[in-house]
């Protein structure tokens, strides 16, 4: 009976905080401030409309080596797991030789985020596009933002392969 009964007590616990947890989400819209390339002219206006709202789709950067597309910025508030931003990025690495994509100097409403909270490094091959996600999750003892007026960070790119290459990509997003 013991062995029945042990099984059963760990599925209904499962059962039992899968369903307290109750996640909500909101897209935080903003404008991204051009700073180093203009999107691509070929776009047209039947293009941008059939774009999601809610989705930003601004070029950050694209050059010889990548293209970095801002996709949009989501904010989640869990019952379990607290507060979280996510900025999604999709990366396409032109180059050969893999790339690293990580989030630095990241600062909201003018005030630095403590790197505790920030999460963010993604590597893509030679050729291919990731999704990127800059993470910022709240934690006791740590100031969570606020994102009321902007976001501010610097794509940091770079070779394993190759340390001679690194790039370096300012990130605005006025909200």
């Amino acid at each position: 009976m013991k062995k029945c009964f042990y099984p059963f007590a760990i599925f209904m616990l499962f059962l039992s905080l899968t369903a307290c947890g109750e996640t909500t989400e909101e897209k935080l819209d903003g404008a991204v401030e051009k700073t180093e390339t203009e999107q691509p002219a070929e776009e047209t206006q039947a293009d941008q409309a059939s774009e999601n709202e809610n989705d930003m789709n601004q070029v950050i950067v694209d050059n010889d080596n990548v293209k970095v597309t801002l996709v949009k910025i989501v904010k989640k508030e869990d019952s379990i797991w607290g507060r979280s931003v996510e900025v999604v990025f999709d990366v396409q690495n032109k180059r050969q030789e893999s790339i690293e994509v990580q989030a630095r100097s990241v600062s909201v409403d003018g005030r630095m985020v403590d790197e505790t909270l920030l999460v963010m490094s993604q590597e893509v091959a030679p050729g291919k596009s990731a999704t990127a996600k800059l993470k910022i999750e709240e934690l006791d003892g740590y100031e969570f933002p606020e994102f009321k007026e902007n976001l501010e960070m610097t794509l940091h790119i770079f070779s394993w392969d190759n340390m001679d290459y690194q790039e370096n990509h300012p990130v605005k997003v006025t909200f």
